[in-house]
């Protein structure tokens, strides 16, 4: 896995990297894996089926050479020789192989045995085999002892008593003979030689087969022939290498074939598809409106590769139409940001937005604030002078939020301002504006709402409220009270309702503080809604702080509070100083 990316390649890397050299290294690798594994298991069934061969061959001819042997003349000379080595004690026989002990059997090498010998000697060259000999077998004690030897050789002659060691299995089989699979079952090969194949440094590679020329209770007697089988593995070698050379040659053309095919079939196709994806790519950066780029490939391959070029070409348009789609909706969206942009600013210029709002005036000083949720809401407030000795607030919270409650809100404040005007009684200006509302409101829509007349010589407010939020009076000494004044049903719900006055004395130097349900109901996602009882802990004591002040104090506390959570609904606070002690003593000065 290389780290850098393939666009920052250079051509030879690209190349070492490709699909063509990772699918060739591919295919040759699953050859050579299948090529050895061929060569390997045709090498294996080739030498058992070769072995098998020698073991039946072999132990046919021990067979055929035991019919033409005298059993009769050969067991007097084996028996004498099997008594002799019955009389040595094991501790004096050692390995068999010394001087000392082979002595012991000089006695039976006499003419008889010569001729047996000699016999022996005469059958194994006819059919060309390497040795014929007669043995002993020992199955306790796993041991070959030899008895006569056919071997004319000096150096390589077994002479009688001597004896090799061998396996369990190696002689099992020549007392009963080889098991056959069931490969060779099923083609009748179900023979059972008595034959193994043994390798030795001193004999070499041999096939020793036997057939049983009588038994006693210790011994079995059997004529073995030692067939070489030096040649036949001389010509496996040669075959072998031979085999390999062609293997070789085969995975090399497997391979160049695998090449074309695959370059044919997969990389080209798919490296058209890089490209035409590269052209769709550069095409959008330069503007180009061109939509056809995979099916202007025109791939018919009928496979995989072909489906993909198909669902690439269904991708492009759906693409283009979806990008034409998402211009489209951005540049609706612009406008409509536009357009809110430009409803926000008009719903700010309906609200006094300039403090302090009558620098001439000192005995009252008035100061608001409206943060809507969205760019727009539905919350606002108003204060004016009716005359030079009544001042009116207000504040209302419309259902809702966005445009359709800005609309709302700029409606009920217009109806509400102008009977203000007229009537100068907040509890008919709120049944008048409740019954226009109820006369069309298809929306169901409704609006709470505070209204208080200030006369400013004496600190007398008249109030109505509209099921709005409990203003609060906080004394010159800074104690903060919630007014529980009575409510009546909200602008809208219900037509014909009627709503009743209340007066609040203010005094020189008291605040009055008005606010949306925004305030009390700002949520915090770890400790749930701000609260009344909060507001009240965050005023409390403001003696000395300034309309202004008031509410920067509850806003900081509401944003404490609320933390990095989304803001719920809009916050609009309106707060009243109401200063005429101050106005009062610099007349009496005068």
């Amino acid at each position: 896995m290389t780290k850098k990316s393939v666009r920052e390649m250079g051509k030879m890397e690209r190349k070492r990297h490709s699909l063509t050299t990772k699918s060739a290294l591919g295919v040759q690798l699953l050859a050579f894996i299948v090529g050895i594994t061929v060569l390997f298991a045709g090498f294996a069934l080739y030498f058992v089926a070769v072995f098998y061969e020698y073991s039946i061959n072999t132990a046919k001819l021990a067979k055929a050479e035991a019919v033409m042997l005298d059993v009769a003349e050969t067991r007097v000379k084996t028996d004498e020789i099997i008594e002799i080595y019955d009389s040595i004690p094991e501790e004096e026989r050692g390995d068999g192989t010394s001087a000392e002990y082979q002595a012991k059997f000089d006695s039976v090498i006499d003419g008889d045995y010569r001729n047996i010998q000699r016999r022996q000697r005469i059958m194994k060259e006819q059919v060309g085999l390497r040795n014929a000999f007669i043995v002993a077998i020992d199955d306790e004690k796993n041991r070959m002892i030899y008895l006569i030897d056919s071997d004319p050789n000096p150096a390589t002659v077994c002479h009688p008593g001597t004896w090799d060691v061998y396996t369990d299995q190696e002689i099992d089989v020549l007392l009963h003979g080889r098991k056959a699979s069931k490969i060779q079952i099923e083609y009748g090969l179900d023979d059972r030689p008595q034959a193994t194949i043994t390798n030795t440094s001193k004999y070499g590679i041999r096939c020793t087969g036997g057939t049983t020329l009588y038994s006693t209770d210790s011994y079995t007697v059997m004529l073995c022939l030692d067939e070489k089988m030096d040649h036949m593995i001389s010509i496996s070698k040669v075959f072998f290498l031979q085999y390999v050379l062609l293997m070789f040659v085969v995975l090399v053309i497997i391979g160049a074939l695998s090449i074309l095919l695959i370059r044919r079939t997969m990389v080209k196709p798919i490296n058209r598809m890089a490209s035409a994806a590269r052209r769709y790519s550069e095409d959008k950066q330069n503007g180009i409106a061109e939509t056809d780029h995979f099916k202007q490939l025109n791939i018919r391959s009928g496979d995989e590769i072909e489906e993909l070029n198909l669902t690439m070409a269904d991708m492009e348009d759906s693409l283009v139409k979806y990008i034409d789609n998402l211009t489209k909706a951005t540049a609706e969206r612009e406008r409509i940001n536009i357009e809110l942009e430009l409803a926000a600013r008009i719903q700010g210029d309906m609200l006094p937005t300039t403090f302090p709002p009558f620098p001439e005036r000192d005995d009252f000083d008035v100061f608001a604030v409206m943060d809507p949720a969205k760019q727009v809401g539905g919350d606002f407030y108003d204060f004016f002078l009716i005359d030079d000795d009544h001042l009116a607030l207000m504040i209302a919270d419309v259902s809702g939020k966005g445009i359709p409650a800005a609309l709302y809100m700029m409606v009920s404040k217009i109806i509400l301002d102008n009977r203000l005007m007229e009537t100068s009684s907040p509890s008919k200006s709120l049944e008048h504006a409740n019954n226009v509302i109820c006369s069309n409101n298809k929306e169901e829509m409704f609006v709470t709402a505070w209204l208080g007349i200030l006369e400013l010589s004496t600190g007398r407010l008249t109030a109505a409220n509209a099921g709005h939020e409990k203003p609060v009076v906080i004394d010159p000494d800074g104690r903060a009270e919630l007014i529980r004044d009575k409510h009546g049903f909200v602008l809208g719900g219900m037509e014909g309702m009627k709503y009743t006055d209340y007066e609040l004395q203010l005094k020189p130097g008291s605040k009055l503080l008005v606010y949306t349900d925004g305030v009390p109901e700002a949520t915090s996602g770890i400790e749930g809604l701000f609260g009344t009882d909060r507001m009240m802990d965050a005023i409390e004591g403001l003696s000395e702080a300034s309309a202004r002040e008031v509410l920067e104090r509850v806003r900081c506390a509401v944003d404490e509070f609320v933390g990095d959570d989304e803001q719920f609904d809009d916050l609009t606070m309106l707060c009243l100083q109401y200063n005429r002690e101050c106005i009062a003593a610099g007349e009496s000065g005068e």
